[in-house]
């Protein structure tokens, strides 16, 4: 079988996965937001870091997040805790910007900074994820999460097929030798029109200023991704791990997805609360 059609397999069971929590209710949108956190958290400190499992730094990152996702999820539920988290996951982003834009070599020095510090892998990871988990506590909850999964997840799949019928010219190849300028161009312009349809029907209305945010969050989905290319070629990995076939990791599959919640949060706690 080929891996476009183990990746397309893949994908349709990770849609049911989601959409089977989402029809289920808060509480297993809410388990299911956590254990990514806890997925990721693996990946990064065994594959990443080259730390064993439940070493203490390991088992250290694992409660803090778990702990954190807790409180402010199902604990000490307020609009001023997610609006600080949001607050952090944007300034993250533009640490992660810098890393992306202005580290331009590997580092030898960069690669042991990481992981003399990843014990604090849990509370980074923790940050994007309470953002996330923040939308499931509004009360429109359920279209406002579709909405940002079709933002976020055209983007990736537009951008793989347009690349794969169209590509020509390298976006950054130093980075992410696969991705093209046509397929990113093709997966901004296909996310933006599908999240604008399925906003405009089942939301809100549709105004040039939503289309510019929506043009924001598809491009900065792609600068998620390459943060995360970036840093296999740092750690000189191909994939965070192999668990979902077709896709790698849990990492691989959600790394733009942590990027830009965020913002999207940001956005909706400004907008319809």
């Amino acid at each position: 079988m080929s891996n476009t059609k183990i990746r397309i397999i893949s994908g349709i069971v990770l849609i049911f996965l989601v959409f089977g929590c989402l029809y289920v209710g808060p509480k297993a949108s809410l388990v299911l937001i956590g254990m990514i956190g806890i997925f990721v958290i693996d990946e990064l400190i065994v594959n990443f870091y080259h730390q064993r499992r439940f070493s203490k730094r390991y088992l250290l990152s694992q409660i803090l997040y778990s702990l954190g996702y807790y409180f402010f999820n199902f604990y000490q539920i307020s609009k001023s805790s997610f609006n600080f988290w949001n607050s952090a996951g944007i300034f993250l982003n533009i640490l992660l910007m810098t890393y992306l834009f202005l580290i331009m070599k590997k580092s030898d020095l960069l690669l042991k900074v990481f992981r003399a510090t990843s014990w604090m892998t849990g509370f980074i990871i923790l940050i994007p994820l309470l953002s996330l988990s923040s939308i499931i506590h509004f009360k429109e909850w359920q279209l406002f999460i579709i909405g940002l999964l079709v933002l976020n997840f055209m983007v990736d799949t537009a951008a793989y097929f347009t690349g794969k019928k169209f590509g020509r010219h390298k976006l950054w190849e130093s980075v992410s030798p696969k991705k093209t300028i046509e397929g990113a161009i093709g997966g901004v312009l296909f996310s933006v029109l599908a999240t604008s349809f399925f906003w405009k029907k089942y939301i809100s209305d549709v105004s040039p200023l939503t289309i510019v945010f929506f043009t924001f969050v598809a491009c900065s989905s792609q600068l998620g991704d390459l943060v995360q290319s970036k840093l296999k070629r740092q750690f000189e990995i191909k994939d965070s791990s192999s668990l979902i076939p077709g896709h790698g990791g849990v990492y691989d599959r959600v790394d733009s997805l942590l990027f830009v919640a965020p913002f999207y949060a940001f956005y909706l706690m400004a907008n319809f609360q």
